[in-house]
């Protein structure tokens, strides 16, 4: 089997999926075209001047009216990262518009949603378009907003408060983090979390002087601490259904898209090691019919390929969106089923090789 770098492995995965995903073809094709080849901070003005500007809401009822359609799960209630536990049962679930927050302030969790923006407003002064950007202000739990206030996010180890779905507030224990209170989410938002703050300082990079220095990050640049555990989060929780297809809603609102939900190596080659530079070329899907059922799926996968090669077995192996290598194993058989229901929900890329055959397909998990 070729042997590459793990970097290219993670440009092969996403160049997968930019071919297979069910995004917008036409906000996929060329959008990032002016980004191309560049890496570091040259790559990070190149997408702050492909997503700046874009259409700013109103704060009410603008954010409010866009939630309707940006943040909705499958069985119509409403996504909350504060409270939701992806795979599992919320303690509470909010209902679109009948639970949204009024003039009551609730002392406990489960009493009304409210828009929280992730990276405090209080940190911009409150300031537009930053105020209602919707890859920034997410409806979340009126409570546990509260609660978070304007803490950085961080790694909890002296826990002062545990909330529903398991995030929790508490002493910052990330290395090199400020002495402190924080807030830690749940690991199944942690990748989302990070996309927006890797979204805002991007998006916002020429309007630093509109920002505040804070323990996460000097005006609209991610402190070093801050930078490294984000990256830890990226690649923790890669990017979900449920961000592709927000991604896409607040497209259509607001148009411009969060480029680290649609190219997540965007990320470590401008706050990581890795380079963005174009390597190298990769046919896909150069071999035999090769099925993934089903699919979405959430317990079990079957797999099943016709076998092309005289001679040798089957390789197959599956990718997580970060280029990490989840699942490999070798078969003489035409068919396989694999155990999923411990995987993170996410993407995943299944790799079938045998002989010079070679074919791939999207995996999702939900």
């Amino acid at each position: 089997m070729l042997k590459l770098c793990n970097f290219v492995f993670m440009k092969k995965i996403y160049l997968i999926l930019m071919t297979l995903l069910p995004l917008s073809l036409s906000a996929q094709t060329g959008y990032y075209t002016p980004a191309d080849g560049y890496t570091g901070q040259a790559l990070r003005l190149a997408l702050r001047n492909i997503i700046r500007p874009h259409t700013v809401l109103s704060y009410t009822p603008g954010l409010w009216t866009a939630y309707l359609s940006t943040d909705v799960k499958p069985n119509g209630k409403l996504w909350d990262i504060y409270s939701d536990r992806p795979g599992g049962t919320p303690a509470y679930e909010y209902t679109m518009t009948t639970n949204q927050c009024g003039s009551v302030s609730p002392s406990a969790e489960g009493g009304c949603y409210n828009r929280e923006h992730t990276w405090p407003q209080s940190k911009f002064s409150s300031d537009t378009p930053m105020q209602t950007d919707l890859f920034l202000v997410y409806p979340t739990d009126y409570y546990v907003n509260n609660k978070r206030n304007d803490y950085p996010y961080g790694k909890v180890g002296s826990v002062t408060e545990t909330f529903t779905n398991g995030g929790k507030m508490g002493s910052n224990t990330y290395p090199g983090s400020p002495i402190g209170l924080c807030y830690e989410p749940i690991d199944s938002f942690k990748g989302d979390i990070a996309r927006t703050y890797f979204y805002i300082s991007t998006c916002y990079r020429n309007d630093s002087a509109k920002f505040g220095t804070w323990e996460m990050a000097t005006r609209v640049n991610l402190n070093p601490w801050a930078a490294q555990m984000l990256l830890e989060w990226h690649h923790l929780d890669p990017v979900s259904k449920k961000e592709i297809d927000r991604n896409e809603a607040v497209y259509g609102i607001q148009g411009n898209r969060n480029p680290f939900i649609d190219h997540p190596e965007y990320a470590d080659c401008i706050w990581g090691t890795a380079t963005c530079a174009p390597t190298y070329a990769y046919a896909i899907n150069d071999g035999p019919s090769f099925t993934v059922i089903p699919n979405p799926a959430s317990t079990v996968v079957s797999l099943s390929w016709s076998q092309v090669a005289t001679t040798g077995a089957t390789h197959v192996m599956v990718y997580g969106i970060s280029g990490n290598v989840v699942f490999s194993n070798t078969y003489s058989t035409t068919n396989t089923t694999i155990d999923v229901a411990t995987w993170p929900r996410g993407l995943y890329i299944v790799q079938m090789q045998n002989g010079a055959a070679n074919n791939v397909q999207k995996l999702i998990l939900e």
